[in-house]
């Protein structure tokens, strides 16, 4: 056993491996669970009595799982529930499959519609849209596995949420069914850390090192709209950006982003994997993308390419300014196993960021004001940020406005609002907080949480060691059967 006890030793869910149910009945008293929640991505509450529901998904949808859904749906007073998939929409080929392993693609499946044919979002949210207008029939929606704010904003009032359920695995997560009191507290409470901020500074054994300053009236703005449930918008500036419109941004952009200054690393994104990346932030800007084999020339080339673009409300020339640092809540959160190799969607690893203290990183000029949008649009620009680096035990840490002390959000990888009293006591109501609170996953890192050489054993092909991490071969902490 590795015995640096500074990071988290690798665990891994061993009961996503359990036996699997074979019926419909066997698997109600689960989708039940789901139809009850609602808070963050994979709730599926609440169901109004009559409602005529949609559910847009993959050709990779497991049959079993959306029977045993639909059925709970039902149950829980749905008059119908249909289900379409997106190339039923002709905006995929129903064979097409995509991989982790190629974690390059989050560059081009982002960037083409949006140059070609000014999309706002995702193809399949203006797809979404259209088919929505000629079927005024549904009164819910559910869909996509994430960006629920985008996917209201850019199709219909009327959808509801995230469609998470493709898998068997998805449909048994323990992430998935994580109590909804316990979830909205964790979050309300790193809200009330966030409002104390006059410095952020994070920083990650993979090579992440960034800091930036916060003004009161930043932090104030940044609290109003920070809250996306298990989700949360650990970025001063993107707080600040929701909650004014482009006319009134350029002040806050040219005080903060000088601030922001440092390096992020990883090797991973919402598409998958790619060798180690170094992107150095100056001003709020990316200057330099280092490594990260070919996800690094894309983006290199798309940072090139736009170096002389200039966005309404923003300072400098440049498209890839800093976006967001985002934070996971749930300490259920794992990395898939099922689909992560071959999937239905581009956005193939999409899950492990909802695990409490993991951290996603993202670039590019956005704002949802329409005069923003129509700008782009008009000029062929970007419209919304795309790369995407995550890091898994990284230290978050707020200089106090009111002492000046430093105090950590994120401790190595562990979310310190897990251990404040409140959320403990709620915990237990559902057992006993150690195991409640516990994370079910932990990446094995060699070189930083397990014995190895970070760089030839992991950074220079992360994909070769991750497909025997996800099997658990490395893990020596499983989370219980």
């Amino acid at each position: 056993m590795y015995t640096d006890a500074k990071y988290p030793s690798p665990r891994w869910p061993g009961y996503i491996k359990q036996g699997r149910a074979r019926t419909v009945e066997e698997l109600l008293p689960v989708a039940r669970v789901h139809t009850k929640r609602e808070y963050a991505f994979p709730a599926l509450g609440q169901v109004a009595k009559g409602d005529r529901i949609l559910v847009m998904t993959y050709t990779s949808q497991d049959p079993l799982v959306y029977e045993t859904v639909e059925r709970a749906l039902r149950e829980a007073g749905a008059e119908s529930v249909e289900m379409r998939t997106w190339s039923d929409l002709g905006v995929r080929d129903p064979d097409e499959r995509w991989s982790c392993a190629d974690g390059w693609r989050e560059i081009n499946d982002r960037l083409g519609p949006m140059l070609s044919d000014g999309i706002e979002y995702k193809v399949e949210a203006t797809a979404l849209r259209g088919y929505l207008e000629r079927h005024p029939e549904y009164t819910a929606v559910y869909a996509g596995e994430a960006g629920g704010n985008h996917w209201r904003r850019t199709t219909s009032q009327r959808y509801r949420g995230s469609w998470l359920f493709t898998t068997y695995e998805s449909l048994i997560s323990r992430c998935h069914s994580f109590p909804d009191a316990i979830w909205n507290l964790i979050d309300t409470k790193l809200l009330g850390q966030f409002s104390r901020a006059a410095g952020v500074r994070i920083t990650d054994p993979q090579g992440t090192d960034v800091s930036w300053d916060v003004t009161a009236e930043e932090a104030a703005l940044w609290v109003r709209t920070a809250r996306v449930p298990g989700h949360m918008l650990a970025s001063t500036i993107q707080g600040v950006r929701r909650a004014v419109p482009v006319s009134g941004l350029l002040p806050h952009h040219e005080r903060h982003y000088p601030t922001v200054n440092g390096v992020v690393s990883g090797t991973g994104n919402h598409s998958g994997y790619y060798p180690h990346v170094k992107v150095t932030i100056e001003r709020g800007l990316v200057t330099k993308v280092e490594g990260g084999g070919r996800y690094g020339e894309l983006w290199r080339e798309v940072v090139e390419r736009f170096s002389n673009a200039e966005y309404p409300g923003f300072p400098y020339k440049g498209w890839c300014y800093f976006n967001d640092c985002t934070i996971g809540t749930n300490p259920k959160g794992i990395r898939n196993l099922e689909g992560l190799w071959e999937y239905g969607d581009r956005q193939s690893n999409l899950e492990e960021r909802l695990r409490a203290g993991v951290i996603h990183w993202g670039f590019g000029a956005e704002h949802w004001d329409r005069a923003f949008i129509d700008y782009a649009r008009e000029h062929h620009l970007p419209i919304m940020h795309f790369p995407h680096v995550h890091n898994y035990l990284s230290t978050y840490q707020i200089k106090d406005r009111d002492t000046g002390e430093w105090f950590k959000v994120i401790d190595n990888g562990w979310l310190t609002v897990l251990d404040d009293p409140d959320v403990v006591r709620a915990a237990s109501l559902f057992g006993d907080p150690a195991d409640v609170l516990a994370y079910d996953w932990v990446p094995t890192l060699p070189g930083i949480n397990h014995p190895g050489d970070y760089a030839t054993d992991y950074g220079n092909d992360p994909v070769a060691w991750i497909r025997r991490d996800v099997e658990g071969e490395f893990a020596n902490g499983r989370a219980p059967r």
